[in-house]
């Protein structure tokens, strides 16, 4: 007769060997493929920042400053003791006289009463956009870098 011979199973889990050769190329093109996608986004915002500051450099971003600017010294006027000659939207013809007398005077101390970062010139138009003068001049303040249609702020027109 013939014996049988009994093979013993181990029991649990099968075990599976991975070369340690494998386990790196796989690693290696895991990798790879992360930098590609790093790339790949800095590229993509690369591209969308450039687009982005050719398309806002073609405002004029001083603009919205300065009419900001425009209003607080409206406000100011109206609201300064010291400096101020509008009342109620009307002009108090005493204290807009010593307004200028003080700014022919002294307009670095009247601009930094008022708050005004940079210069200024106050001047009134009528409904049609033309130029009230006051006294004989285009308008009050700095006459060496402001132009009100072209004439220097300030000047005298005969």
């Amino acid at each position: 007769m013939v014996k049988k011979r009994r093979v013993l199973k181990k029991r649990g889990k099968p075990s599976v060997k991975v070369s340690y050769r494998r386990k790196k190329e796989e690693m290696g093109r895991g990798q790879v493929w992360s930098v590609d996608v790093l790339l790949a986004v800095i590229i993509f915002v690369s591209v969308i920042l450039i687009f982005y500051v050719t398309m806002t450099s073609e405002q004029k971003p001083g603009l919205k400053d300065l009419e900001i600017e425009a209003k607080d010294l409206k406000i100011e006027l109206e609201k300064n003791y010291e400096l101020g000659f509008i009342e109620a939207e009307e002009v108090n013809e005493t204290k807009f006289g010593e307004f200028i007398n003080l700014t022919k005077e002294n307009y670095s101390e009247v601009k930094k009463k008022l708050g005004v970062k940079g210069d200024f010139c106050i001047f009134y138009e009528d409904n049609e956009g033309n130029i009230i003068l006051i006294g004989n001049k285009t308008g009050i303040g700095n006459s060496s870098v402001i132009y009100i249609a072209g004439i220097p702020c300030g000047s005298e027109i005969s």
